[in-house]
């Protein structure tokens, strides 16, 4: 199933604070979106986003600001599991919103990173 593009205009915006309490930056890459920001439980985390995945949710979802606050929020629904459970969920959730096979070896991973915090103990 191919993935729909997003517009330019879709791509080039930085998206604002999402979350009360959270700083958010998206940073286009020329293959990736990188997704900057704190979790309500105070882990800092970067998210690296496949580019042809990012446009899909913003093609799904409206625009960039709405697909990086979708993004989050799944991440905020699960920030005080480890990263590995976290990055497992919210590609899990990507993958039922944008109706794609779970666990395809063809589909595209978002990659979660914790950048300051220590990583919590796993609780799954």
């Amino acid at each position: 199933m191919g993935l729909p593009s997003s517009t330019k205009h879709q791509n080039d915006h930085n998206l604002p604070d999402v979350l009360r309490g959270t700083v958010f930056a998206a940073i286009p890459q020329r293959d990736h979106v990188a997704l900057d920001f704190t979790t309500h439980a105070g882990s800092h985390l970067e998210l690296h986003i496949p580019r042809s995945l990012f446009d899909a949710l913003c093609a799904r979802l409206g625009n960039a600001y709405k697909a990086g606050c979708w993004v989050a929020a799944r991440c905020g629904e699960v920030d005080t599991l480890s990263r590995q459970s976290m990055e497992r969920y919210v590609n899990m959730m990507t993958c039922d919103k944008l109706s794609l096979e779970r666990g395809s070896s063809r589909v595209l991973r978002i990659t979660v990173s914790s950048i300051t915090a220590p990583e919590p103990s796993a609780k799954d």
